[in-house]
C-alpha cells in the first residue's frame, strides 16, 4: 500500500503546484504530511522527469515552469497466478518494466503507475 500512498501524495503535490497554492516549503511539506527534506526529494524526482518546478518568494508558492505539467495516473490490476509466478526481481515477461528502471524514461509504464509530462 505504500506505493499507492506515494502516488496519492504525488497527485496531491501535482494539484497544489498546478493551482499555485503550495505556500512556503514548510507549509507545503505540512500539507503533504512529509518533511521539508522529503519534499525537496519529491521535487527533484519531478525534475528528473524533465519538468521544471520553481519557487516564487513573492507569491509564496511553487509552480511549473516553461508551460510543463505532470499527469499522474495509476491502476491496480488483479493478475492471474501464472503471470505472478513469472515476476522475478522487478521484471516480468508479460508486464511493463519495474518502477526503478523507468525513472529516467518518463514514457514507460511504471508497474502500478504511469507518470507523463505535457
Amino acid at each position: 500500500m505504500k506505493a499507492i500512498e506515494q502516488m496519492e501524495r504525488l497527485q496531491r503535490m501535482n494539484e497544489l503546484i498546478k493551482a499555485e497554492c503550495t505556500g512556503t516549503p514548510e507549509e507545503f511539506a505540512d500539507k503533504l504530511g512529509i518533511s521539508r527534506r522529503q519534499l525537496y526529494a519529491e521535487i527533484e524526482y519531478f525534475k528528473d522527469l524533465g519538468v521544471a518546478i520553481g519557487y516564487s518568494r513573492s507569491r509564496r508558492t511553487f509552480s511549473f515552469c516553461n508551460g510543463h505539467e505532470i499527469e499522474i495516473a495509476y491502476r491496480v490490476k488483479v493478475m492471474p497466478k501464472e503471470i505472478t509466478k513469472k515476476i522475478n526481481g522487478g521484471f516480468s515477461e508479460n508486464i511493463f518494466p519495474c518502477f526503478f528502471y523507468a525513472r529516467n524514461e518518463p514514457n514507460l509504464a511504471l508497474g502500478l503507475t504511469q507518470l507523463t509530462h505535457k
